[in-house]
């Protein structure tokens, strides 16, 4: 008889066996449940899916952080050139991120497409 540690949260989750394939069942007649192949896309999945929002997030951190470098530049010609000049690149990135979701999700209504959706 052999005992097997099992988390208390996976144990009260229902799992779907979406990223984990089944192989030969055991000596008493159960099946062992291990990762697969298919599990890199399942990593892949989970990876991309919330990019996206880090990089809004990250192109708002940065326009927060030139904004305080604006205020605290004081009198200095370069400081204050240097706090605009991040600001309108972070700015130019929330925008192109913006513009690609849209077409993204425009090409997916009008196709039917799931592109914004990764899968093999």
């Amino acid at each position: 008889m052999s005992f097997q540690f099992v988390p208390q949260a996976y144990a009260a989750t229902k799992w779907t066996g979406e990223c984990i394939g089944i192989v030969a069942s055991q000596g008493s007649g159960g099946n062992m449940e291990v990762a697969t192949i298919q599990g890199i896309t399942c990593l892949l999945k989970n990876v991309l899916q919330p990019l996206p929002a880090l990089l809004a997030l990250v192109a708002v951190g940065i326009i927060i952080m030139a904004g305080i470098r604006l205020t605290t530049a004081g009198s200095d010609p370069k400081a204050v050139a240097s706090a605009w000049s991040m600001f309108t690149w972070a700015v130019i990135g929330l925008i192109l991120l913006a513009v690609v979701w849209l077409a993204l999700v425009l090409i997916e209504n009008f196709t039917g497409a799931k592109v914004t959706q990764f899968g093999i």
